[in-house]
């Protein structure tokens, strides 16, 4: 899962963060895959001020770091 999957995840997902930011459900669910477009980094920040790129490498997926492991 990728950077910006695990931050719509971290904040409830894409139904959530649809509701949240006012945005229809497949249009959240598409930025797992295309990423979060810049024009709403600043909405996505003022609905979690604690979800750090920090918060982010601790909740990884194990699975993830184990691939990543095997692929060295």
């Amino acid at each position: 899962m990728n950077r910006h999957a695990r931050i719509v995840e971290a904040l409830g997902g894409s139904t959530r963060v649809a509701s949240l930011l006012g945005l229809k459900e497949n249009t959240v669910s598409k930025w797992k895959a295309r990423g979060i477009p810049s024009q709403h980094w600043y909405r996505i920040i003022a609905l979690s001020p604690d979800l750090t790129p920090e918060y982010l490498d601790r909740t990884k997926p194990r699975y993830t770091q184990r691939r990543c492991e095997a692929a060295e």
